[in-house]
């Protein structure tokens, strides 16, 4: 078996993957992260993805797979990334309270000869928000390294009113998706775990 780079510092991803018992090491990316111009959600989260294991992989040797993902909210076909501090946080739950917006996530299988890609995008609302639960959930660590400023396993929670979709997408890596990718790319066999 092929050795896996898991190309993330997230140690949600890192949570997830381990529960599909594959052996793999870490190297985070370092990339340029910006919107370019008219670009769309779905065109920036899979450009991401896909410049993440580009990254990695130039720093591989070539028997190895590198696993790369992103994920961001769309809002009205907004991107809305991570906060960059506790107003821009308060800012995003505030946009979130009480409609509906998209989790995507992309994810980029590199190797030597092929990459596989798949976006996921799952539905999530959140009830009515109060000013006072924003500024109690923004005075925690928890929303300052996520996509739209919450982390739907942590206290955050309690805001969903309704998910429609993968639940591990929202948290940063769609685990059956992973699955798919992975037992489509020939590279790995869940038979036998």
């Amino acid at each position: 078996m092929r050795e896996l780079i898991l190309a993330s510092g997230s140690s949600r991803r890192h949570s997830l993957i381990n529960k599909l018992n594959l052996e793999y090491r870490v190297s985070a990316p370092n990339i340029d992260e910006g919107v370019m111009n008219g670009e769309t959600p779905t065109k920036y989260v899979c450009r991401m993805a896909r410049n993440k294991a580009l990254a990695v992989f130039e720093m591989c040797a070539t028997n190895q797979v590198v696993l790369a993902a992103d994920t961001i909210i769309s809002l009205h076909e907004e991107i809305i990334g991570k906060p960059e501090n506790i107003q821009h946080a308060k800012n995003i739950l505030q946009k979130l309270s009480a409609v509906e917006h998209e989790v995507l996530t992309a994810l980029c299988l590199k190797t030597l000869d092929d990459e596989y890609e798949v976006m996921v995008a799952t539905r999530v609302k959140f009830r009515q928000l109060t000013i006072g639960e924003i500024d109690a959930y923004c005075s925690t660590d928890e929303p300052y390294d996520k996509a739209g400023a919450y982390a739907i396993q942590g206290l955050a929670s309690s805001f969903v009113e309704y998910i429609s979709g993968s639940y591990t997408n929202v948290i940063g890596l769609p685990l059956s998706d992973l699955c798919r990718l992975l037992k489509q790319s020939n590279l790995y066999n869940f038979d036998d775990v």
